[in-house]
């Protein structure tokens, strides 16, 4: 390996780094209690229902013309925990309990945000438009 390759490197690893450090940052500084914070269901790209995750445990059964699926609220977070998709990999995303998560199932046209409605209207992270 050339001293060039070596710098070319150390570069990309600089540049991966400091990505993934302003992210954190700005991720880390989202202040919510627990109890705040809110699920927002989707099928199809038109919002299904909004739950409060709290600590007492909820099903969330949805039986839609694109599949059935079974949601788990509990401790302050959500987990999907049936679906009929031939390939459930929405299973595999797991319990979500933080602001941006979310949980997709593609078969079902089914997506489950994790919100915070306390948070600013005039975020610069906030999607714009769709084009």
């Amino acid at each position: 390996m050339k001293r060039g390759d070596f710098v070319i490197i150390v570069l990309v690893l600089l540049v991966a780094g400091s990505i993934y450090g302003v992210k954190w940052m700005n991720n880390r500084n989202e202040h919510y209690a627990q109890g705040d914070l809110k699920a927002v269901i989707t099928v199809n790209g038109k919002e299904y229902k909004t739950v409060s995750l709290t600590k007492e445990e909820q099903i969330i059964e949805m039986k839609t013309k694109f599949g059935h699926n079974i949601l788990k609220v509990y401790d302050y977070g959500i987990q999907m925990t049936y679906s009929d998709a031939p390939l459930p990999i929405a299973l595999e995303m797991g319990f979500i309990s933080r602001p941006r998560q979310q949980i997709i199932c593609i078969p079902a046209r089914l997506m489950v945000e994790v919100v915070n409605p306390d948070r600013s209207i005039d975020d610069d992270d906030e999607l714009d438009a769709v084009i």
